[in-house]
């Protein structure tokens, strides 16, 4: 503090506040629009364009909308709106204490294939999205979606044909779409003294992304815990308890007749009496309400989500953090509030949703020119990392390649079965990948470390192994890779081309054939051809080296 300012206050006197400057905007580059559409590609399939749809863009970037139009028609898109909300309800569990037995109508199945069990809820939210249904049929719709699995285990109408039907509930339970799900709340399971709250919390922050646990709530600690009644009549009579209490427990009593726990005895798992209905009464003592509005069942409370604003914009907001990669809060809110007004005057279409989120500016990002502080650039996402399940769609599509394990290891004396290492955790690795288990690990990660990249190495080594041998046992008109090339191949004009081409099919990157990246991955061929004189051996390890590449993980 200067002398003079030390003076002035002395005197009674302050000096003005100078104001503080305005944080300069920041300033953002766009991806290429060949590189928007291997992240619109990416986002919405899990997989490359071709090299058509690329040439086609590179041409006219016009044509890219009409592209991603073509995108949202495939089943890899349902696929990726089952990913979506499996993040958002973390549902979808692969651990052996959630394994259900095999028995009764399906004793001959695999415990690999039991928990499928848990697709149940995401099914439905794929069927509502996939044939534009309005999005708010997933708490709305009067059916759910069976296969000949989950009709067992739940008790489900099927006909007992292979596949996947739309289907009934055969016990007399309110149908509310997933609201209504035993996979859902056999997921999330309602123990001890706590009546439905955490499922009643669930409901709210998955779908209308209010989350009481981040209530700003000062605990009052003086209440004695470990007495029933006294928590019980602090949940009513202390302000600092009803705050919450006041909204969430009648909300958790509308759920009240669906069993708290599975119990794997026996199928179908009885998860819903009507018996239970009025156990609020002595329980948790609150009438059902959905936000002090009437509500007496989890139907009400469906058609009450459906007319909350909140609901679309929630739906906006995890769609975009997902696509994104960015923490829901961080979405910008002019750019949320655009797009739930999009979204509703669509009539709720997640399919006209997702177009307008990859076809947006926010989402073509690549990189910040100049940012103001930190937070502005820890928030910026011009860089997205493949998760588990895209890596497995992606070398799936490239190389026919199925990272996958066959283990008589048991689970509750049944074989595990067949594993897919990539969408698995108690057999796979979709944790280490980067991925969640829904259970223990609730958030991805969106970074590379040393287990992951070593995952993706070993991934690389298995589909390049397995796509040279099965290119060079067909004609070049059924390969996936290898078409320009034959075993016997050692010219380097023909080398060279081949390489161009496997650059725009696997990395999405229209590179010249006789350019530095061309280049640069043909002296890697060149170095293995001379070292071991095996044509084969040279393209096995050099796609080996181009699929771990860092280029693969990331758009």
């Amino acid at each position: 503090m200067t002398r003079s300012a030390l003076l002035l206050i002395l005197a009674g006197c302050t000096t003005d506040p100078q104001p503080e400057p305005e944080p300069p905007p920041v300033t953002v580059a766009y991806l290429t629009p060949v590189e928007h559409l291997v992240r619109a590609s990416m986002t919405l399939r899990g997989t490359r364009p071709i090299a058509a749809e690329l040439l086609a863009v590179a041409e006219s970037p016009d044509a890219l909308p009409a592209i991603v139009d073509g995108y949202l028609a495939t089943p890899e898109f349902g696929a990726v709106m089952r990913d979506l909300h499996a993040e958002t309800l973390l549902v979808r569990v692969d651990l052996a204490q959630s394994t259900f037995r095999a028995q009764n109508g399906v004793a001959d199945r695999t415990a690999g294939e039991m928990n499928t069990v848990y697709e149940e809820p995401l099914r439905l939210i794929e069927h509502v999205i996939t044939n534009d249904r309005p999005y708010s049929e997933i708490v709305t719709a009067n059916y759910a979606i069976s296969d000949p699995i989950t009709s067992v285990v739940w008790g489900m109408t099927h006909s007992g044909s292979p596949g996947l039907e739309v289907a009934s509930w055969t016990d007399a339970r309110p149908v509310s779409g997933i609201l209504s799900s035993s996979g859902l709340w056999a997921r999330h399971i309602s123990a001890g003294a706590n009546y439905h709250r955490n499922r009643a919390n669930l409901i709210s922050s998955a779908l209308l992304c209010f989350d009481f646990l981040h209530s700003d709530i000062l605990l009052d600690t003086s209440i004695d815990l470990a007495d029933p009644d006294v928590v019980a009549n602090a949940l009513v009579e202390n302000p600092s308890c009803a705050g919450c209490h006041q909204t969430l427990d009648p909300l958790a009593s509308t759920l009240y007749g669906f069993q708290r726990g599975a119990r794997y005895t026996n199928y179908p798992v009885q998860m819903y009496r009507p018996m239970w209905e009025g156990g609020w009464v002595n329980e948790s003592r609150r009438p059902p309400a959905y936000f002090g509005q009437a509500a007496t069942t989890v139907a009400d409370v469906g058609q009450r989500i459906a007319a909350d604003p909140r609901f679309p914009r929630c739906a906006a907001e995890r769609f975009a953090a997902y696509f994104t990669q960015t923490d829901r809060e961080a979405i910008p809110f002019a750019w949320t509030a655009r797009l739930a007004k999009d979204f509703v005057a669509s009539g709720m279409s997640a399919k006209r949703l997702a177009r307008e989120i990859v076809l947006s500016d926010e989402f073509r990002i690549s990189h910040a020119t100049a940012v103001a502080t930190f937070e502005e650039a820890e928030d910026l996402r011009g860089l997205l990392r493949a998760r588990p399940e895209q890596l497995g769609r992606l070398f799936e599509d490239l190389t026919g390649f199925r990272w996958q394990t066959s283990s008589t290891v048991g689970v509750y004396g049944v074989p595990y079965g067949v594993a897919d290492l990539l969408r698995g955790d108690f057999l796979g690795f979709r944790s280490l990948a980067g991925g969640i288990d829904s259970y223990f690990v609730t958030r991805p990660t969106h970074t590379t470390n040393a287990v992951s990249s070593l995952v993706l190495r070993e991934l690389a080594r298995g589909a390049a192994g397995h796509v040279v041998a099965s290119d060079f046992a067909q004609p070049p008109a059924l390969r996936r890779l290898l078409s320009g090339v034959s075993e016997s191949d050692r010219s380097p004009t023909m080398i060279r081309a081949q390489l161009a081409t496997l650059h725009a099919r696997i990395y999405g990157s229209l590179d010249a054939v006789e350019g530095p990246e061309v280049a640069e991955t043909y002296a890697l061929f060149e170095r293995v051809l001379a070292d071991t004189n095996d044509v084969r051996h040279a393209w096995t390890t050099t796609l080996a080296a181009m699929l771990a590449d860092l280029r693969v993980a990331y758009y």
